[in-house]
């Protein structure tokens, strides 16, 4: 019986992850967005 052997991709780089940026962007400004309404939420109750 042969041998097989897994498929290898012949020189081509695959970019990284080109989606990953945007995304990591969208979560970061999310978070800011909810910790500000968060703190803005606590404050008005303090007065």
């Amino acid at each position: 019986m042969g041998k097989f052997k897994p498929a290898k991709p012949k020189g081509k780089k695959l970019p990284g992850k080109p989606g990953a940026v945007p995304c990591v962007v969208v979560v970061l400004s999310g978070m800011v967005l909810l910790s500000l309404l968060f703190y803005l939420v606590m404050s008005s109750f303090q007065k």
